[in-house]
């Protein structure tokens, strides 16, 4: 089953200058095209993203709480069982933080702390689909 984007998603993803998605797709090892294709880069930059979340978490800030509060339980729980963090919308922030200040010290220029509450109910929904499974992430 693939993963289909909601038109809200879409309007998220345009609100973002090109520029920013574009260092945010570079920031997930991906070379965006010439002329970009939000939708498709969105589409190829959650899995990215999630499985990043997996590997080291999410850069969270206070700011994030109201944001993950917001979220859809199901969403928010898979979410954070990739990060293996528990699921209440604090916890989920004091450890992010911790991710958060790793970010602030080494990747300075990232992309991913700033347009993570943006993407944010878009990635926790594609955490909690279920999906085919990306063979290039192999």
């Amino acid at each position: 089953m693939a993963f289909d984007l909601y038109p809200a998603d879409l309007e998220k993803i345009d609100l973002l200058p090109e520029t920013d998605l574009a260092d945010l797709a570079i920031d997930l090892d991906l070379i965006p095209e010439e002329r970009i294709d939000r939708k498709q880069l969105l589409l190829e930059m959650l899995p990215r993203l999630l499985s990043l979340a997996g590997a080291e978490g999410l850069p969270f800030s206070k700011w994030d709480l109201e944001d993950l509060e917001a979220l859809p339980e199901a969403h928010r729980s898979a979410l954070a069982a990739v990060m293996g963090w528990p699921s209440d919308p604090k916890s989920m922030v004091k450890a992010g933080e911790k991710v958060f200040k790793v970010y602030r010290k080494t990747r300075t220029r990232s992309q991913i702390p700033l347009t993570l509450p943006l993407l944010l109910p878009t990635l926790a929904r594609f955490a909690a689909e279920p999906r085919e499974a990306d063979p290039s992430l192999t």
